[in-house]
């Protein structure tokens, strides 16, 4: 999401911006005449002395004792910035129509012109003191961070366009209707705020687990009950996967391309290196396919598979097309290379129902299932074992427990068939002793022998019509 961040303030802040102005051009020493200015909502090119001069000017404020301006940033995530492909125009006019969010979160009717707001746009962050990289040597205070990291920095001055009111964004006061603050300021509204603008200007689907009211809800410490709701916004969203197939084909290529560009940009905690998917090689693929939802359960085959550790060396992007071409293909007749995959993602399904010290070793059974040339023997063990998890509580080791299910179904399963044959044998020649049964009673009930039974069992022979004489 969209992450807005207010700087707490100092003594600086009840004085001159000079200091933090020149601090914030310090990429434009480096840059020349490509150097990026200051702007707001009505002007894009703006001077920094203009800013000093606006705030320093502000009326009805205590000498070195009222906080004269205040400081922060905005930043995106690297899903966000592919979204846009960098798009240094679209992040701008993000930045000018968050002035007005930001305004309307007084709650005091301000709009855009009514607040003194002025944002420069950085393309480069730098290590602190206080990083965990430059306390372990690694780096130095002051270098340059790897990676994209397009943000904003901005100053925003205490009173309103006409010094009528003060404003704080830092206030404690949410939403007040009396007493000597009105309106307040809810910073999480904020970022809420920030990012419904950021998902309704750019038609970003963002995923759950991207929101800022989830992450906020999830994080250590929270209310259980707000817990909970997350939890059950994530399940609702998994469901509303469902209906990927009501969608139209504009919607249906939008949601593919935000799936892949979360799972290139989106969760780097789960994997180390660059994800390698070819975006139009897989949409070529799915309008091949009528987005008849094949590669799309492909893609969130890929995204489990990442979440849970996979560590991928190669481009996806075949890998995810095999895939699509077996969606719906059983077990038996996946090819090889995909039979693992399926193999190791049910696996993981169960082990996330099992406590910890209780899980599978997945690479052990399907060495097993390997062993027994791939037939499918130890796959349908899991599926029993995943049953019997629904009911009860595993005990003992589950790995000896799904090959003995394994070797047990194998048992049943030769039994079953040579009961079946047996009933099958045992059926049809009680079927042939009925019917004996049934022409001898017939026969004896209609005074009729034998022949005469198998005679009234001949066709009639058909009655011709009389058409008149024959001439």
């Amino acid at each position: 999401m969209p992450y807005v961040k207010f700087d707490a303030p100092t003594d600086a802040n009840k004085t001159s911006p000079q200091g933090f102005l020149s601090y914030m051009e310090k990429e434009d020493r480096e840059k020349g005449i490509d150097k990026e200015f200051w702007f707001s909502e009505r002007e894009d090119y703006i001077p920094a002395y203009r800013i000093v001069e606006d705030i320093e000017n502000q009326k009805g404020l205590t000498k070195n004792k009222d906080f004269r301006y205040y400081t922060g940033s905005i930043s995106f995530s690297q899903e966000e910035l592919a979204f846009i492909k960098n798009d240094v125009k679209k992040l701008k006019a993000f930045g000018k129509k968050f002035i007005s969010v930001y305004a309307e979160n007084f709650n005091k009717g301000l709009s855009a012109k009514d607040v003194r707001f002025y944002l420069k746009l950085e393309s480069d962050r730098y290590y602190k003191g206080t990083d965990s990289e430059v306390v372990s040597g690694k780096v130095k205070s002051g270098d340059k961070k790897p990676g994209n990291n397009l943000h904003f920095h901005f100053v925003t001055g205490r009173k309103s366009t006409g010094d009528k009111h003060k404003l704080s964004p830092l206030t404690a006061h949410v939403n007040t209707t009396s007493g000597a603050v009105i309106g307040g300021f809810s910073r999480d509204r904020l970022k809420e705020r920030t990012e419904t603008l950021f998902d309704s200007m750019y038609s970003y689907n963002r995923p759950l687990e991207q929101t800022y009211r989830y992450m906020n809800n999830m994080s250590p410490g929270k209310d259980m009950n707000k817990r909970m709701y997350s939890i059950k916004q994530a399940t609702d969203k998994e469901q509303s996967q469902l209906k990927y197939n009501y969608l139209s084909r504009f919607e249906k290529q939008k949601k593919l391309t935000v799936l892949m560009n979360y799972m290139q940009h989106g969760q780097r905690d789960n994997y180390e290196g660059s994800i390698l998917i070819d975006n139009k090689q897989i949409l070529d693929e799915a309008q091949k396919r009528n987005f008849n939802g094949d590669v799309y359960k492909a893609l969130l085959n890929m995204n489990y598979r990442l979440k849970n550790g996979f560590q991928p060396n190669q481009d996806l992007t075949p890998f995810v097309i095999e895939y699509a071409r077996f969606v719906g293909a059983p077990y038996g007749k996946l090819p090889d290379t995909l039979k693992k995959d399926r193999f190791m993602r049910f696996g993981q399904i169960i082990n996330n129902k099992l406590p910890d010290g209780k899980k599978l070793d997945l690479d052990k059974l399907f060495r097993v299932e390997q062993q027994n040339q791939l037939n499918g023997k130890i796959y349908r063990a899991l599926g029993e074992f995943n049953k019997h998890l629904v009911t009860k509580e595993s005990k003992g080791d589950a790995n000896e427990t799904v090959i003995a299910l394994s070797k047990e179904k194998q048992v049943k399963n030769s039994n079953t068939q040579k009961e079946n044959q047996e009933t099958q044998s045992s059926s049809t020649v009680k079927t042939l002793s009925e019917l004996r049964n049934e022409i001898s009673i017939g026969d004896i009930n209609n005074g009729n022998s034998s022949s005469a039974y198998k005679e009234e069992l001949k066709p009639k022979k058909k009655k011709r019509k009389y058409n008149g004489p024959k001439l």
